[in-house]
């Protein structure tokens, strides 16, 4: 769940400032493929403790199967309109039923955005930035750096490509009844 509204984030961020900025970012609007490379700090999401305890080949196995988690180069496609965008942020406050956060705005442009976010449960807080830029209408990058304190904690640091594929998005996006 976690992941999954970071991801929205990620990807979403570039459009943000349609939402609630005047200075929209200059892409184009229909199908986006975005690619996506998590680097999640694993040593920093288990207690010291319970690392103390693996052996030097427990810890190496654990590292390895964790490195195959999160979303490394993995690729998803979104519909992105006017809809979708001016929805996606239409409040300062964004998150979920567990979870509130909140965005700030450091730069807006239609170049570049750099927001940062502070997110608070009744376990964890987190927080961080975003920052997205546009290397042309249709191809974004962007990173994502956010540390968590309390529940699991732990640091996350997203890469990512955006990429326009095409005006129309198929059933991408759609609604299923």
């Amino acid at each position: 769940m976690k992941t999954r509204i970071l991801l929205a984030i990620a990807f979403l961020t570039p459009m943000a400032g349609w939402a609630v900025d005047p200075v929209p970012m200059d892409v184009k609007l229909g199908l986006w493929e975005t690619t996506l490379n998590n680097q999640t700090d694993i040593a920093s999401m288990i207690p010291a403790e319970a690392l103390a305890r693996l052996t030097p080949e427990q810890r190496a196995k654990m590292e390895a199967a964790m490195a195959g988690r999160g979303g490394r180069g993995t690729a998803t496609r979104h519909c992105v309109t006017r809809e979708t965008m001016n929805e996606a942020f239409s409040s300062a406050n964004i998150g979920s039923k567990e979870q509130t956060c909140t965005r700030t705005f450091v730069t807006s442009t239609g170049s570049k955005q750099v927001i940062h976010i502070e997110c608070t449960s009744a376990t964890m807080k987190t927080s961080g930035d975003v920052q997205v830029e546009v290397i042309n209408r249709e191809n974004t990058k962007g990173s994502m750096v956010m540390t968590s304190q309390g529940g699991r904690g732990g640091n996350v640091k997203m890469e990512w490509t955006t990429k326009w594929l095409g005006a129309d998005c198929g059933d991408v996006g759609q609604k299923k009844n």
